[in-house]
């Protein structure tokens, strides 16, 4: 991913932003990039009694070794203007995580950024480091809003995959920021800053990630678009009093599939930076999907995808069905070229929290509520109208 530094154009009507202007939700294109992504499945160790094994040969891994793996992966950025609006980056948007932060490098000035003397330092789910200071500078919105005094960082060491180079506007509950994992208190990140200014009513927000194939989907800060709901809305309150509290997860009550099998209950992270979802081995396991299995690295893959064939996912009072052929991602080399195999969109691991990444959020519209901690979830309707209403 490539920082874009040009002149940022908008309209008089759109740069003159009102501080104290009535609040009302903010929406915006996410670009969708496609990008061969490492896939790092938890280690199963000794797969010998794998039934569904789709490489039969000797394994040439020790056991709980991991090879490098890649998928033809969805990135969702959003471009921001850092310290002049004028400098524009294409961050990933992940609700997985809560601080912004960008790398260095990227940025062909900083002196406008004032550091406050503290540190930052995160690691994610993959393994992926990044190290930097924290301070504050003006950020730009593409419509010309001007978050004045935001806290983010500025990362000097980023040890991290190709998908997030550049960097990451993290839009998750404060309770995950890096200082809290510190033990420090937390400092007011970009949603939450963009209520305190007055832009939204509501620390919240709403995506369509869209289809596979599309170019595109939304971000609506502080609202939701109900054009984009199809069907009924589960309703539900994200778990607050275990370890997981600090991400904004649901319940899937029940997993099915067409051939009959079922398993569940998992609790799960909605993660947009994620491209697949990670579940229990014995939840995969027991739901039998055919021509699927796993290789000696832990992969899960699916050899057949029937369109007709589905798994459902029951969340609430709703039942959200993906099929067998949107759940085959492409696997490709590490330059982005095809093998011909298919990876399993939902795949396995043995560490907590498991999530519901990309393969499952295409499918539904999400709206995330922090200051009711509630979180809306149905059935998604594909279509570029908008019908935006506040939280």
């Amino acid at each position: 991913m490539v920082a874009i530094a040009y002149p940022f154009l908008v309209s008089l009507a759109a740069a003159l932003v009102v501080r104290d202007q009535t609040p009302k939700p903010l929406s915006f294109t996410l670009n969708k990039q496609l990008t061969p992504k490492l896939v790092k499945p938890a280690p199963l160790g000794d797969s010998s009694n794998n039934t569904n094994k789709v490489d039969d040969k000797p394994s040439k891994l020790d056991a709980g070794q991991n090879i490098d793996i890649y998928a033809a992966s969805a990135l969702y950025l959003i471009n921001l203007g850092l310290i002049s609006q004028d400098q524009q980056v294409e961050v990933l948007l992940d609700s997985g995580s809560s601080d912004l932060w960008v790398d260095a490098s990227k940025l062909n000035a900083t002196s406008g950024f004032t550091k406050n003397g503290e540190s930052f330092g995160i690691v994610y789910g993959d393994g992926s480091t990044v190290v930097g200071d924290f301070g504050t500078s003006s950020v730009w919105l593409d419509n010309g809003v001007e978050v004045k005094d935001l806290q983010w960082a500025l990362a000097t060491d980023v040890r991290i995959d190709s998908g997030k180079k550049n960097g990451i506007l993290g839009i998750g509950k404060e309770d995950n920021e890096s200082p809290v994992h510190n033990k420090k208190p937390p400092y007011p990140n970009f949603t939450q800053k963009l209520k305190d200014e007055g832009f939204i009513s509501t620390n919240g927000y709403s995506y369509f990630l869209n289809k596979i194939n599309a170019t595109s989907g939304t971000i609506t800060f502080g609202g939701r678009d109900l054009a984009k709901v199809k069907g009924p809305v589960a309703t539900l309150t994200p778990n607050t009093s275990d370890k997981d509290s600090a991400f904004d997860s649901i319940t899937i009550s029940k997993f099915a599939t067409s051939n009959g099998q079922t398993s569940g209950p998992v609790e799960a992270v909605l993660d947009t930076g994620t491209t697949f979802s990670f579940l229990p081995f014995d939840t995969l396991q027991a739901l039998a999907v055919p021509y699927t299995g796993w290789d000696e690295s832990g992969t899960w893959y699916i050899e057949h995808a029937d369109p007709d064939k589905y798994v459902s996912f029951f969340i609430g009072d709703i039942e959200i069905k993906i099929s067998y052929a949107d759940l085959a991602i492409p696997e490709t080399d590490a330059n982005g070229k095809l093998t011909g195999k298919y990876l399993f969109g939902l795949q396995s691991t043995e560490r907590e929290p498991y999530i519901l990444g990309d393969t499952f959020l295409r499918f539904v519209y999400v709206t995330v509520n922090h200051d009711d901690n509630q979180v809306l979830i149905s059935d998604v309707n594909y279509t570029e109208e908008e019908n935006i209403v506040s939280l």
